[in-house]
């Protein structure tokens, strides 16, 4: 700001993105020096190892498992992987979430040199078709699928087949020392994933909450105990008929309906409609140059600039927000932009911002603004300007820059 035409100005707006309840920043040096944070992709990765057991021992015995039960408490909570917007493709994975399935048991003393297993084993029942196992859930075009991390590296899917798969396995030996009746377990590391199966512009409109699987088809897992060797990590399992020793591991999981995406806790997820963000874009906008004269007392303001925030690529539900907070602090008035500080900055001024759509000066206080959907677009039209906020006394020419960080929802 000049009492002469001293230079350009420019207020810098710099943008960052909340998608549920998660925000995420991006700190954009002003002056265009622009640091740039790119989303990285997200890995889910076994949770445990396969097997807790003894510390081994000189001589450890082969052994049965015996009086198996299920636990788990230690599912994850979902993570996004693709946003839901109006281009998502179909077969897209939408969310995630590794769990942890449990299996305890005790151990049923020796069987000599017989080496036994214990054997995690699933299937999809018979029932609602699941082409590529993808079973229906409560939302119509929303699907579900659960995979195991097996411990041979391989991320198995399971199906709708006619007996159960092996789908994790562990040998069965204890230490002698610290007693037979002493207790293990193994772990069995799930994969839940959402699945978009229809465009995403058939989605029912709402909000789109999923919470349990829908159709007659139920998950039935298995923890058995079988000779060493007799099952191999992806193909079909015999569930034996026999009970020898007593309590030998034969030991049903079967889930329907809304324990199967409740399952290791959690419960369900609701996915937002959103839209595209360039999270990593700064918008400049350029409010000219002045003299005093052009604000001759305090509340006189600069002709606005306009200028327009937009999200493109929105589902059809979508219905962003947006807000503002100012990139320096101390507000006397939360309505007035503060200046960037510098050792030229000017002194006694500020940037206003007015919403187009309602008529009213933006406040850069958290307040939330609906953006106007337009197509598969959303958009919030603004007009940016100086206001001069200070007596004669507080007047300074110099520098007028400004920084507004801006933050979207998908309620």
């Amino acid at each position: 700001m000049s009492n002469e035409t001293r230079s350009a100005n420019t207020a810098g707006l710099k943008q960052s993105m909340e998608n549920g309840p998660m925000t995420h920043l991006l700190a954009l040096r002003p002056a265009g020096h622009v640091r740039r944070f790119y989303r990285s992709a997200q890995v889910l990765a076994c949770l445990l190892p396969g097997l807790i057991g003894a510390t081994a021992q000189a001589a450890l015995v082969e052994s049965q498992a015996i009086d198996c039960s299920f636990s788990n408490g230690a599912g994850r909570p979902w993570v996004e992987v693709t946003p839901l917007t109006s281009t998502t493709p179909v077969g897209s994975v939408l969310w995630q979430r590794p769990v942890a399935l449990i299996t305890n048991y005790r151990y049923g003393g020796s069987t000599g040199n017989k080496a036994h297993e214990l054997v995690s084993a699933g299937y999809w029942t018979a029932g609602t078709p699941l082409p590529d196992a993808i079973a229906p859930t409560n939302i119509d075009g929303i699907g579900f699928k659960i995979a195991v991390n097996s411990s041979d590296g391989v991320l198995r899917n399971i199906t709708q087949v006619s007996k159960p798969v092996a789908l994790e396995k562990n040998q069965v030996i204890y230490d002698p020392s610290a007693g037979q009746n002493q207790r293990s377990l193994m772990v069995t590391n799930y994969l839940q994933s959402l699945i978009l199966t229809v465009p995403p512009s058939q989605l029912p409109s709402g909000e789109l909450v999923i919470d349990r699987v829908a159709g007659s088809s139920g998950l039935m897992l298995y923890a058995v105990d079988l000779l060493k060797d007799v099952a191999s990590l992806g193909g079909e399992v015999t569930i034996p008929s026999d009970n020898i020793p007593i309590g030998i591991c034969r030991k049903p999981y079967s889930l329907m309906g809304p324990a199967i995406i409740n399952m290791g806790g959690g419960g369900g997820i609701t996915v937002p409609n959103t839209c595209v963000v360039e999270s990593y874009r700064t918008i400049p906008v350029r409010l000219g140059r002045f003299s005093l004269a052009n604000f001759p007392k305090v509340g006189s303001t600069s002709s606005p600039v306009p200028f327009r925030i937009e999200l493109s690529q929105c589902a059809l539900n979508a219905r962003p927000q947006i807000t503002f907070t100012d990139k320096v602090a101390a507000h006397t008035d939360p309505s007035v932009l503060n200046l960037t500080a510098s050792p030229n900055s000017a002194k006694g001024f500020g940037i206003i911002m007015i919403n187009d759509l309602n008529g009213q000066r933006v406040k850069y206080d958290g307040t939330r603004y609906d953006m106007q959907r337009v197509g598969d677009s959303a958009i919030i039209p603004l007009r940016a300007g100086y206001i001069r906020t200070g007596s004669d006394a507080e007047v300074k020419v110099g520098d007028a820059d400004g920084a507004a960080e801006f933050t979207f929802t998908f309620p």
